[in-house]
């Protein structure tokens, strides 16, 4: 049976701020009972050791807090899948702090904690009858977990901690049949996991039953990447998988949380129509990798609400209830039949982003050829177009939206194309194209990168075209193997008053917790930054405006602060406007 599970573990302190919830028809319910009548079947709890000592935390996801929603869990018939954090808050790939009360533990002490600990709340959890039927040992580990100890530079000491976890839960399992998860995100990033799990089963670490993956459409790679990693994952590892967290938005937040990049990034616009289609697609690329080995699915905290219209935070925009506590459109994906849905439905049609032309251009050599087509088992297809365009429709600075046929479906695409009158304005930038290089690092730029385990490393890599016009092009490329932040900036030297565009094209990994900004800052005292949100699946054009009320050294650049990942940037410029 697929699993369709719900991570329920804020319930508790939404209903103590008094939030109510109500069905389809506006009548008020409980709403897991709700829940599992839409198809939920599965809920997932976190523990966090010792909130009551972060006083962000409310004191919740303590033990007190996870037996009784395990009651409540359990109760209702549905499975339950506990979710160690190990830390006495947030446990992510950019934050997995050792509880307060473990500060001063290393080596086989801290080991003997984990296992007590571990042990402690399961039978807790034993003696109320509401054992879980599955354990993870850790949240989000792909960087580790108990920091430093736990770091995944020091592999001896995490597969000592993760043993540790997983030999309580099978001293206390008994006759039961519990699954051990272990959970990393980037449920895109085939990569990652491969490494991790090498070092993992490499280092001893062999006792797990499931690998869990996080994978939000906007932050961990495309659908087809998410097919692709859990078809390796499962010839290499032949383990049951679960995507332990996903979701999608049903309206854009006030703040970045998900607006108008996320939605590019994802392929959907936030609604809860989209989010029922995401989601439907979600669980049937699961339901569909080879071998069955695809085996559940988990909404991340479905019922989550804002505070107030002004609260930014994660209820505001990303739940399967709105704001009043009405469920939208996208619950109803968990009532759909993922294992059975018709895996050659087309789910996406991917339409190729505006082209600009000169006059002296042949527009239909720049026109693609194919197109990118999604099917609902996370396959990408390209499907040969037929465009029907007219180069005297265009007008110079002008937009025109052609249209094309695809081949095989009969389906329809457009394209924008614009003309335009190419005027250069000149790169105040020096070796902007990183032609020079110098001891791994472009002259006139200054490079700065540290990461907790040293790991930070960049170079200039090259990049040849794919499409016309062929050309190739150099590109700084940066790496982290655990958290680092990195600098690249450039003194543009003395600048004339006014204004002027600073500009980049970037490409890189994103996941929680990825800061990139692009600054420019002059001696007068103008400061001016942009955030960017990154993609790794196409190069995007990020700016910022600067205006200079004298004329001053100025200095520009990009600031990435981020758990492990890695970026790359091109096309630098700085032109005055």
């Amino acid at each position: 049976m697929f699993i369709k599970g719900m991570d329920i573990s804020s319930y508790p302190e939404m209903m103590d701020k008094g939030h109510r919830y109500f069905d389809f028809d506006g009548n008020e319910v409980n709403v897991i009972d709700f829940a599992k009548e839409q198809g939920f079947d599965y809920g997932r709890l976190r523990i966090w050791n010792n909130p009551e000592r972060v006083r962000e935390s409310g004191g919740y996801c303590d033990l007190a807090h996870t037996r009784r929603m395990a009651a409540e869990i359990k109760k209702r018939g549905m499975g339950l899948l506990l979710d160690f954090h190990y830390s006495d808050w947030w446990a992510d790939p950019g934050k997995q702090t050792k509880p307060q009360a473990w500060k001063d533990l290393h080596g086989d002490a801290l080991v003997q904690a984990v296992y007590a600990y571990t042990r402690e709340v399961l039978e807790a959890l034993d003696a109320d009858h509401v054992y879980p039927e599955m354990v993870q040992v850790g949240n989000e580990i792909r960087c580790g977990m108990m920091w430093p100890d736990g770091r995944t530079d020091n592999w001896e000491g995490l597969a000592q901690l993760i043993n540790a976890g997983i030999r309580a839960v099978r001293d206390t399992q008994g006759a039961r049949d519990t699954k051990v998860m272990l959970h990393l995100d980037q449920g895109g990033r085939y990569y990652y996991f491969k490494e991790w799990f090498d070092n993992a089963l490499s280092h001893g670490v062999t006792d797990f039953d499931i690998i869990g993956l996080s994978y939000y459409p906007f932050w961990h790679g495309t659908f087809n990447d998410l097919k692709n990693t859990m078809e390796k994952l499962a010839k290499r590892y032949r383990k049951p998988m679960i995507i332990a967290e996903v979701a999608h938005a049903y309206r854009r937040s006030r703040g970045e949380l998900f607006g108008e990049a996320q939605e590019k990034i994802s392929g959907f616009p936030a609604g809860g129509a989209a989010q029922k289609e995401v989601l439907e697609l979600i669980m049937s690329i699961a339901a569909h990798v080879s071998d069955g080995l695809g085996i559940g699915v988990f909404y991340w905290e479905p019922f989550s609400r804002p505070d107030d219209e002004a609260d930014d935070s994660w209820g505001s925009c990303m739940g399967v209830v709105d704001a009043d506590g009405m469920p939208t459109l996208g619950i109803k994906a968990f009532g759909s039949d993922p294992e059975h849905a018709d895996a050659s439905r087309i789910a996406k049609i991917y339409e190729p982003s505006m082209i600009t032309v000169t006059p002296d251009d042949v527009p239909s050599e720049y026109l693609p050829r194919a197109v990118k087509v999604l099917k609902y088992d996370g396959r990408l297809e390209r499907e040969a177009v037929t465009w029907t365009f007219d180069k005297s429709g265009l007008v110079m600075n002008d937009t025109v939206v052609i249209n094309g046929t695809l081949s095989e479906c009969g389906q329809r695409v457009s394209l924008p194309v614009c003309l335009v009158e190419v005027k250069e304005k000149q790169n105040l930038l020096k070796n902007a194209d990183f032609e020079n290089v110098y001891d791994g690092t472009p002259e006139y730029w200054e490079v700065k990168g540290e990461a907790d385990d040293n790991s930070f490393m960049h170079e200039i890599r090259q990049e040849t075209a794919e499409a016309f016009p062929f050309g190739t092009t150099n590109y700084f490329y940066f790496r982290g193997e655990s958290n680092f932040k990195m600098s690249l900036c450039q003194n543009a030297g003395q600048l004339l008053a006014g204004k002027y565009i600073f500009s980049l094209s970037y490409k890189g990994d994103n996941t929680t917790g990825v800061k990139v900004q692009l600054y420019a800052r002059s001696g007068d005292g103008t400061d001016v930054r942009q955030s960017i949100f990154p993609s790794a699946e196409e190069w995007a054009v990020h700016s910022v405006a600067l205006t200079l009320d004298k004329d001053c050294q100025t200095e520009v650049g990009i600031l990435v602060d981020a758990p492990a990942i890695y970026g790359m940037l091109k096309d630098i410029c700085l032109v005055r406007a």
